[in-house]
């Protein structure tokens, strides 16, 4: 039997489609867990497809669907990854 391959995702290698832009400024994130909560986040990029934020949240996992306010946009996201820091968390955002 053959076992197939899988990517090494700590190649190093950027696997993203659009162009990243550094920001910085406040996001709110909003969800449900199962009751209502918000998150006060700090941007840190943003692309045409979505955002990456530093936070201190231990419920934004990867799935979890958030409504997000920041300067000058609005909408719908969801949680596509989350790397732990000693001091925060940082997430990866895909717009919906």
């Amino acid at each position: 039997m053959v076992t197939p391959l899988i990517p090494d995702r700590r190649s190093g290698r950027d696997r993203r489609n659009a162009t990243r832009q550094a920001i910085s400024g406040r996001v709110e994130l909003i969800f449900e867990n199962p009751t209502p909560m918000a998150v006060v986040g700090e941007l840190m990029d943003i692309s045409a497809t979505g955002f990456r934020a530093l936070h201190a949240s231990s419920a934004l996992e990867p799935g979890v669907e958030v409504e997000y306010q920041r300067s000058g946009a609005a909408g719908r996201a969801r949680v596509v990854w989350t790397q732990v820091t000693q001091d925060a968390r940082v997430s990866g955002f895909v717009t919906l």
